[in-house]
Formats: C-alpha cells, structure tokens, sequence
C-alpha cells in the first residue's frame, strides 16, 4: 500500500471509487455533493497549498483525500474515501495523517471536514482517533451535514 500525490492516470480510478461509493452506500446523500473537482482533479487541487491524495495497492486506488485552500488559515479536508474491502485496517487513519502533515507543513491553522451524519465511520475516525470537534450540524436539503475541525497546534 502507498499513499501519494495524484497523477492524471489516476483520474479513472478516483471518480470510479468515489462515485461507487456515493452510490452505494450515501445515495440519499448524493445530493449535498458536487462533483466537479472529479472530472478535472488537477485543476480543482492545483494550488500551492493544495493536494488531492491517493492510496494505491496492486496498481489500484482504494483510497482517496484531497486537500483544499478555504483561507490562508484554513484547509479543507475533502473527499476522504477509502473501499469497503480495505476499512479498518488503519488506511483511513494512515491518510488523514498524511493530510495533517501536509496541513503543518503548509502552515495551515485549522482543518475543517464536512460529512454528512450517516458518514459514521469518516466521523468517528476524525473525532475519536484523531482530535476533530464537531461544531456545527445543519440540514441541506434535508440532508444533515456535520461540520468536524481540527485545530493545528
């Protein structure tokens, strides 16, 4: 298993694990997403302090992050995926470590991640393992989102 930058061959790999995902497991939540970052992952994480992450095994992905520039203070931490037949095996907690660093490294103060409140395993990772506080929950069509940061020391 690898965790590593993006590169442009990946692209068919990421969007089919997303959206498999999404589809299977989030349906309802569908909705609450946009989608354009995948269809031109270069472009929407092109900036300095921009990354989109991917865990690769046997040549595959099975494993996704991206980093984003919400302020010069605060990054967000998006599209935290991993596939179903590779959870809890520490992978999850292995990228959002990888994600912190990058975020430290960029002297970024907060990371802030949204989720919607089915996203159980996302938010009890971040929240139990690795430090993130919930500090808001609001609905979007109908749809509850739960807003996760974490402060950088």
């Amino acid at each position: 298993m690898q965790i590593r930058s993006f590169k442009p061959e990946d692209a068919e790999g990421v969007k089919t694990l997303i959206t498999s995902i999404m589809g299977n497991e989030y349906s309802a939540e569908a909705k609450a997403y946009q989608y354009g970052d995948l269809d031109d992952i270069s472009g929407a994480y092109s900036k300095l302090r921009e990354k989109f992450l991917v865990v690769e095994e046997n040549s595959t992905i099975i494993g996704t992050a991206g980093i984003k520039e919400d302020s010069e203070s605060i990054a967000l931490l998006r599209r935290l995926f991993v596939h179903p037949s590779h959870r809890v095996r520490g992978m999850g907690s292995m990228v959002v470590d990888t994600v912190l660093d990058f975020c430290k490294m960029n002297h970024y103060k907060q990371v802030v991640f949204r989720a919607t409140s089915t996203m159980q395993a996302a938010i009890k990772l971040l929240t139990k393992k690795k430090g993130f506080v919930e500090k808001e929950r609001y609905f979007f069509d109908n749809v509850e989102i739960v807003m996760l940061h974490y402060k950088i020391h």
